[in-house]
């Protein structure tokens, strides 16, 4: 079996049935051809820029938009040519399964949808871990600096832990080190335990690729509504709300094109918007991103889909740390985010800044957790990926077929 993810389109599919008929021509060996099994986890056609009437400058450009609308269109013939050519699909989504048959005549049995599930690690990160975590990525400083987070409940106490641990003394209930979520308390016995700090932010996390079709401008845009909106009191009710609203700290990961564009961008409102927001970009090690993960309180997805076709694998791995997610909306992402089941959908900046204020105002109150736990309560019990290879492909892929194309 050749397995064969799609996109790449260009020349992969060409290549992997041109490498199926030379195994299958007994030329140099007696071996069987190979099944060729395509994983479409998007149309590789969607990937090429659309037509465009102007170039970076913003001139005019027709010769350049025709161009573009031609590779376009030329790469979704190769890939319509080269799709019936294998053995079998799969799909991620139903809505490109009903696709592939309308427009490149694909279905019957062969055809199958194997929906993304996150791997193991992706699960909520104990106490002891997320302490651990973050004292090494020492977030303190930069926090501090910007959004005046307190690392102690009171400087006076601080000064007094510091001489007990100076003089080497164990005392019940000391705090023996602390970030801006965790405390590590001393136990009776002498040992430690990690509890969560009573004031600590709303830790939101947001991955992206820093690309044009994940645009970080909705989220910068969503906290500066969301600023305005927790210090604009108007009424005696609405300072109420005002002083129960969380300080944030908003991590976003990833690498990309567009990141050193966004840099000072962000640095510019961490200065303008303290203390109440902030935020950090983060590039982590692979064993500690699916940590980060486990440890936030809200996620946020900016992931649009070239094609309206597959779904955010951000997502998938926030669910599997059982994390509620806001992700913007498109065609197809009810099949995974269900508005106000497991998470939000929003349209706009407007939107998902009503919906931060909506899921976070209170927190960590014990109703900010209530709203947040019946999120999670429905996303729990999320199947992972082996069991779900094992239910939706395993047979298409490795068992036995009658019949061949």
């Amino acid at each position: 079996v050749l397995l064969v993810q799609n996109p790449p389109s260009v020349p992969t599919l060409l290549v992997a049935h041109v490498y199926c008929l030379w195994q299958g021509s007994g030329i140099f060996n007696q071996r069987s051809m190979p099944r060729l099994v395509i994983d479409w986890h998007n149309l590789g056609y969607t990937m090429f820029e659309e037509e465009s009437p102007s170039d970076n400058n913003n001139t005019p450009n027709p010769y350049r938009a025709m161009m573009k609308k031609s590779i376009r269109k030329l790469a979704q013939i190769y890939e319509w040519s080269m799709a019936p050519l294998a053995d079998a699909h799969l799909t991620v989504t139903h809505a490109m399964e009903h696709w592939l048959g309308r427009n490149f005549n694909l279905s019957g049995e062969r055809v199958r949808v194997l929906y993304d599930k996150p791997p193991i690690m992706f699960r909520p990160t104990s106490l002891e871990e997320m302490h651990e975590l973050f004292t090494r990525l020492d977030l303190e400083e930069d926090v501090k600096l910007n959004t005046s987070i307190s690392l102690s409940s009171s400087s006076s106490s601080s000064g007094g832990m510091q001489q007990e641990r100076e003089e080497g003394s164990a005392v019940a209930g000391q705090i023996v080190e602390e970030t801006i979520f965790t405390q590590s308390i001393r136990n009776a016995d002498g040992s430690t335990s990690v509890r969560l700090r009573d004031d600590r932010p709303a830790l939101v996390v947001s991955s992206t690729s820093w690309t044009p079709d994940e645009d970080f401008s909705i989220l910068l845009d969503a906290l500066r509504f969301l600023h305005d909106k927790i210090t604009t009191t108007k009424t005696t009710t609405a300072t109420t709300i005002t002083k129960n609203f969380p300080k944030m700290v908003v991590i976003v990961t990833g690498k990309g094109p567009q990141k050193d564009y966004y840099t000072p961008l962000l640095k510019k409102f961490n200065e303008t918007h303290h203390p109440h927001i902030n935020i950090q970009t983060l590039w982590l090690e692979a064993a500690d991103y699916p940590k980060l993960l486990g440890c936030a309180t809200l996620g946020v997805s900016l992931h649009t889909s070239t094609s309206g076709l597959d779904l955010p694998m951000k997502v998938l791995d926030m669910f599997g740390c059982q994390v509620p997610v806001c992700a913007i909306g498109f065609d197809c992402l009810d099949e995974l985010v269900k508005d106000g089941v497991n998470g939000r959908v929003f349209e706009d900046a407007g939107g998902l800044a009503d919906q931060l204020f909506d899921l976070l105002v209170g927190y960590p109150g014990e109703e900010a957790l209530g709203r947040l736990e019946m999120y999670r309560r429905n996303i729990r019990g999320m199947t992972r990926w082996k069991e779900n290879w094992e239910e939706c492909a395993r047979h298409l892929i490795v068992g036995d077929w009658d019949d061949r194309r």
